[in-house]
């Protein structure tokens, strides 16, 4: 039962990226279509599936449940195949797990933590860095990623007991707490989803794959799914009232250094770019709330003034066309997130104003809202970059050579960082008062 614990904590942790990487990798390998259009599913399945997850109206424990079967299922289907359709029907599977699997698994820690006293033994993390050397192990020695595939799936199921357990540990919360409704009935709104999640598919595949289009149809479409993403904000904003901007900053973040600077940091520092822009990204997510809250000496209103502090100095080094400024500006913004992130999921968690079960989840709808916006004006600005200076969209995502650096910086990098500086400014009257630090404390 501690092994399948363990690798429900070792799932969590990295299921909302291995998947991802691992069909990448397959379509790096093969060039295949069929890997194209799955990955281009999955992306789409996970995007969509933490917006309409909670419709079921299940608890999260089950929720959880749900999660690692169909991720097992996702990831057996790739081990054991390669036709179309069943890729893509593997792909959306184990795009919802990708997407649910750690919201999920938080909420019953949480509920775990703030009722039974439940703490993650040493023994989890053990297991979690030995099946990440497994995994490690099969990507280095490129065995097609079979056993890969194959020991995923097996994880998933093995798992499940973990999950069970820990459901089992939940019942004395779900007793205690009101069931809580999350229909969605307005037909309108689903179908302004398929149409956005249509549109990000399109620009998931240019990201991919040489596909020609006018400029012009490019732009409309970003422009449409920017429109249905502000409606879809409106529909939303009664929810969460004080954090929606909170969220929304941290989504953007987050897209801004993962998604946007692991491609444009290949003009700083050629192939080695992405992996320094992931290695700054874990250190600055790992050490940004024990390094703020020392500066703030345990006192949250300080340490989340530090913190925003921080951010702001970031996104102005960013602004700076020089290697060093651009490495030390990342690392800032990453110690803020990852100083905000375990603040944000308390605080979210123990508010009056919203059900416990579905804290988390709309955390993510949010924050998930952030990382989109930042994706289309991203895609905004490059194709009209490349539309004016006549490049490839792909000569950003697949770059050979730094000649075009003036260019991404000033025409890519400068608008985004404004962007992002613009919407922190607005996240500033999120600053706790000195009564919420003290309650906090």
């Amino acid at each position: 039962m501690d092994f399948s614990v363990g690798t429900l904590n070792f799932l969590a942790n990295i299921g909302i990226m291995l998947p991802y990487v691992l069909i990448l990798a397959k379509w790096q390998q093969t060039q295949s279509e069929t890997y194209l259009m799955a990955l281009v599913a999955f992306y789409i399945s996970r995007a969509a599936s933490i917006f309409y997850t909670k419709r079921l109206n299940l608890k999260s424990s089950t929720y959880l449940i749900l999660s690692l079967t169909l991720g097992a299922a996702g990831s057996l289907i790739f081990a054991f195949t390669s036709q179309l359709g069943w890729l893509v029907v593997g792909s959306l599977l184990w795009g919802y797990s990708a997407a649910t699997i750690w919201p999920y698994f938080l909420t019953v820690k949480l509920h775990l933590t703030h009722t039974a006293n439940f703490k993650m033994k040493r023994l989890y993390w053990l297991i979690f860095a030995l099946l990440g050397l497994i995994i490690g192990a099969d990507i280095l020695a490129q065995f097609n990623y079979t056993l890969t595939f194959i020991l995923l799936g097996g994880l998933y199921l093995a798992a499940l007991p973990g999950g069970l357990l820990l459901n089992n540990f939940t019942s004395d919360f779900y007793r205690s707490a009101p069931h809580q409704v999350h229909g969605l009935s307005q037909t309108w709104r689903w179908i302004l989803s398929l149409v956005f999640f249509g549109v990000l598919a399109v620009l998931t595949t240019l990201r991919k794959a040489t596909i020609i289009l006018p400029s012009w149809i490019t732009l409309t479409i970003i422009g449409a799914a920017l429109i249905i993403l502000i409606v879809e904000l409106i529909a939303d904003w009664h929810v969460l009232p004080s954090f929606k901007m909170r969220l929304l900053n941290r989504g953007f973040l987050v897209s801004l250094v993962l998604l946007f600077n692991s491609f444009f940091a290949y003009f700083y520092l050629g192939n080695a770019g992405m992996y320094a822009v992931f290695g700054v990204y874990l250190v600055g997510f790992e050490t940004g709330h024990p390094v703020f809250t020392l500066l703030g000496r345990h006192r949250p209103h300080q340490a989340r003034q530090y913190s925003l502090i921080s951010l702001m100095a970031g996104q102005l080094l960013l602004l700076i066309p020089w290697v060093g400024s651009y490495l030390l500006g990342l690392l800032l913004i990453t110690l803020y997130v990852g100083y905000d992130n375990p603040t944000i999921n308390e605080t979210l968690y123990g508010l009056d104003s919203i059900d416990a079960d579905s804290a988390i989840i709309h955390k993510y709808r949010f924050s998930t809202y952030g990382g989109l916006l930042c994706q289309l004006v991203m895609f905004g600005l490059l194709v009209a970059v490349s539309a004016g200076t006549h490049l490839s969209l792909l000569d950003f995502f697949k770059p050979s050579d730094t000649n075009h650096f003036g260019l991404y910086f000033y025409g890519l990098s400068w608008p985004l960082v404004f962007v992002s500086l613009l919407i922190s400014i607005g996240n500033l009257h999120s600053l706790p008062t000195e009564k919420q630090a003290i309650q906090s404390k």
